[in-house]
């Protein structure tokens, strides 16, 4: 007997340590007090990598709303937040496009764009371009959450699409945050998103987020695209919420 409860003690505690290494957040967002979207994104540390996965779908899918289903991921090179490999695919309206980037001294570039949503491929590409800084849009928004909270105004460098970007940011202040899950205070950061990109979800004007102080995970985040704007709030976290914390600390 006792050595089955030993047995059970150390299974459980294994897994809490596997749990305690994984976070895992989820949005809705909305148009006025309409749901059109939804999206998680999972953080999980691996050694001296952090690996993300997430994705993003319409729902209440009609004339208002085009039907979206996005995902993707990447790792992370810690403690130093660099990109190592990113993967993106999505599904806006008939826009169907997969994309793979590998970094290293340079950025090995894969994209393959399809027939519609079918699975026919239209179009594939291979492309190669210098590694000079500009990161993945997953690595970005880490980098955005770790500066913000020791300047009060930055730039991010990004690589998407082919393109290098400077996407200027400003802290404008405390807030503190309503969302299903309560009360947050949080940062307000007004982020310039000047990316040219395909598909529907084509940044437009200023964006806003707001990270929560305690955690560094974004509760609120007021999105323009050209086709409208949203407004996503926090409404469920799972596992370790001080992982972003301490990843982003060293």
């Amino acid at each position: 007997m006792d050595r089955a409860v030993k047995t059970v003690a150390v299974l459980l505690s294994l897994s809490s340590f596997s749990f305690s290494q994984e976070l895992k957040a989820c949005y809705r967002a909305y148009l006025f007090f309409f749901p059109v979207a939804e999206t998680c994104i999972t953080y999980k540390q691996e050694n001296n990598h952090l690996k993300t996965e997430s994705f993003v779908r319409t729902i209440n899918v009609g004339k208002l709303v085009k039907r979206v289903y996005n995902r993707g991921g990447a790792t992370i090179i810690l403690p130093d937040i660099k990109p190592k490999h990113f993967v993106y695919y999505q599904e806006e309206g008939e826009f169907k496009r997969y994309q793979e980037y590998i970094f290293n001294h340079k950025i090995k570039v894969k994209e393959i764009k399809y027939v519609k949503l079918s699975d026919e491929i239209e179009k594939k590409e291979e492309k190669e371009y210098e590694y000079r800084g500009f990161v993945d849009p997953y690595t970005a928004s880490l980098i955005l959450y770790r500066d913000s909270s020791k300047t009060s105004q930055g730039t991010v460098k990004m690589f998407y699409d082919d393109k290098e970007y400077l996407l200027p940011y400003s802290v404008k202040g405390i807030e503190v945050v309503e969302t299903p899950l309560g009360e947050f205070k949080a940062r307000k950061i007004e982020v310039y998103p000047n990316i040219e990109t395909k598909g529907l979800l084509k940044p437009k004007g200023l964006w806003y987020l707001w990270i929560d102080k305690e955690t560094n995970v974004p509760v609120r985040m007021d999105l323009k695209f050209v086709i409208g704007s949203a407004s996503a709030r926090l409404e469920r976290i799972e596992g370790d919420r001080y992982l972003l914390k301490r990843v982003l600390k060293r």
